[in-house]
């Protein structure tokens, strides 16, 4: 048992800094966006749900995972990250426990280097580092590790458990598709405990279970986004992304190179040295004949299958990533993990391969640790980004939405016009920069730019509602009307688009429609102090001064510095006193 629960400790320890980290990137939209559920509905709607807004991800368990934190921990990312390093200490058990399996025979000590690897390596860092995008890589993993393990082991019980790995791993992310392909090549190979000898039939019945989750899996998929979720990428995507994995395993790189596209993580040089390893450790595993060559045969299907939903068969948003690669890495794990045992064997052997296996394992560590100093928040990210790829769309636009958030408007409207000059076509990036005009007063620049947003995507609800907010600054309120009531169609839950409708028809005189969106506004939104101030103002203007009052108590009760209800609160109070000393007179 030392073995395991040493594993568990180093990993954990060694992930263990990133408490001190924040948020970055996805999480924004993944985790903070998003309102605490506090209910089983709302957790079982999980399922029936994007995982992206503007792309097509299903999720529903890995979302789960971090609905369920923000509910008991709320906003505090040290509880994410931590929880992050736990799943990969579990991952290192359940990738030593496989590694351990007779089918494979390898020694113990050398299974425990391998787990290490596969948890420590620098491809690691990226599913645990970064909250949301990490746990997206590493539940798939955990749930793909359980099923195989258990797949491997004979009985009803590790059967079932096989197959619940396989929902569990499919409804965590997509790639997790080829799992079944897994349980083939086991069986083929003659690796899995189950009987070999069975019939057609039988052999039809072991594999029914995969039909009928698939099948599910895809009407739900389809159910949410359609037939035309699917593009299919270049010839050269796969190629591409196979030589990437075999480079970036045996030759990672001390800095992070987050998304690369080709021109940067290509280079000659470490590539024909990768290739070269790689070779060497395929002619090794040869050389060792029979009692090495099925479980060579098994872990370079692993690396095959478990890369190719990420091998840009299918047009992906990120062409590559160090993220991909941590399952297909158990691949090369375990074939050099076939290979050591075989060396361990030869006894003159033993103490170069301890010494070598010692080396990588703590250089591998040592990159890791190091690449924890470019996931502390989302301005050291983004600029690491941007070092390594100045021609990044996203990292331009993510340093934007990161200054926006610290109010630093013209340094956000700088990455987004470098952004816009790469992907002149984004709507988000252009309403984003006609956001950061707006705050400094460049009110014409952005209508153009909310405009632009629109023709590029006319049914962007945030672009509607933000053009509204200039064209009612500029005294446009008929116009602006137009597109809060556009907003509010293509939102209606968003309780500021009901709110701002409703002052633009207060603007124009049309108290009685104000009135229904600002109820509408607070019932969306029961804290919304401002939408029971305007509610109140509206009320006043109807000559109802006793509803009023509660409005304004009401603004007051969510916001006790609120100025404006504190104002019209008292001058309504004073005129209510007028009217009864008038009565009295």
């Amino acid at each position: 048992m030392w073995r395991p629960a040493s594993l568990f400790a180093v990993v954990l320890l060694a992930y263990l800094p990133s408490v001190r980290m924040g948020w970055i990137y996805d999480d924004h939209v993944v985790i903070l966006a998003q309102a605490p559920h506090r209910s089983l509905g709302e957790f079982a709607h999980i399922f029936a749900e994007r995982h992206f807004p503007n792309l097509p991800y299903y999720r529903p368990i890995t979302r789960s995972t971090l609905l369920l934190q923000k509910f008991w921990h709320g906003d505090q990312p040290a509880y994410f990250h931590f929880g992050n390093a736990i799943l990969m200490g579990l991952a290192a058990l359940l990738a030593y426990s496989l590694l351990r399996l007779p089918a494979f025979r390898v020694h113990p000590n050398v299974a425990l280097f391998g787990a290490a690897l596969f948890a420590l390596h620098p491809v690691a860092s990226s599913c645990v580092y970064p909250i949301s995008s990490g746990r997206e890589s590493l539940m798939p993993a955990l749930w793909t590790l359980l099923a195989v393990y258990a797949f491997l082991r004979s009985g009803r019980f590790w059967q079932l458990l096989a197959w619940v790995g396989f929902v569990g791993a499919l409804f965590s992310k997509e790639q997790a598709v080829v799992v079944p392909g897994l349980f083939v090549l086991a069986d083929a190979l003659k690796l899995s405990e189950a009987p070999a000898d069975r019939r057609w039939p039988q052999w039809i019945g072991r594999y029914l279970p995969a039909v009928l989750i698939l099948l599910a899996y895809f009407v739900v998929r389809h159910s949410l986004f359609g037939g035309a979720q699917y593009q299919f990428g270049s010839f050269s995507g796969p190629l591409y992304s196979f030589l990437y994995a075999i480079q970036t395993f045996f030759i990672p790189t001390l800095q992070l190179v987050y998304e690369p596209p080709l021109q940067v993580w290509l280079s000659p040089a470490k590539l024909g040295m990768a290739l070269a390893l790689f070779a060497a450790l395929c002619f090794m595993a040869f050389r060792a004949g029979d009692t090495v060559r099925p479980a060579f045969w098994f872990w370079s299907g692993w690396f095959a299958l478990t890369l190719l939903p990420t091998a840009n068969l299918l047009r992906q948003e990120a062409g590559c990533d160090e993220r991909y690669l941590f399952l297909p890495s158990l691949g090369i794990v375990g074939i050099l993990s076939a290979v050591t045992t075989w060396r361990w064997e030869v006894q003159t052997e033993i103490r170069w391969v301890k010494w070598a296996a010692v080396t990588v394992l703590a250089l591998c560590a040592f990159v890791t640790l190091h690449r924890a100093s470019y996931f502390k928040d989302d301005f050291a990210f983004s600029w690491q980004w941007l070092r390594t790829d100045p021609r990044s769309f996203n990292a331009h636009y993510n340093l934007g939405l990161a200054l926006a958030r610290e109010g630093k408007a013209e340094g956000a409207m700088a990455q987004y016009s470098e952004a816009l000059k790469i992907t002149p076509d984004h709507a988000q990036a252009r309403n984003n920069l006609g956001s950061a005009l707006f705050e400094i007063g460049r009110v014409e620049e952005a209508v153009l730019q909310f405009s632009e947003a629109l023709r590029i995507d006319a049914g962007y609800a945030d672009a509607h509602f933000n053009l509204g907010n200039a064209l009612a600054r500029q005294g446009r309120t008929e116009e602006a009307t137009i597109h809060f009531q556009r907003a509010v169609r293509l939102a209606p839950s968003k309780a500021n688009f009901r709110n701002n409708l409703g002052n633009a028809l207060a603007a124009a005189g049309r108290v009685d429609e104000a009135v229904g969106h600002f109820k509408e506004a607070v019932q969306l939104q029961p804290d919304y102090a401002e939408a029971y101030n305007n509610l109140g103002v509206a009320l006043v203007s109807q000559g109802k001064l006793y509803e009023a009052i509660g409005q304004f108590n009401e603004a007051l009760r969510h916001q006790s510095n609120y100025g404006d209800a504190q104002r019209n609160r008292e001058i309504v109070l004073l005129e209510l006193e007028k009217q009864e000393r008038g009565k009295r007179e």
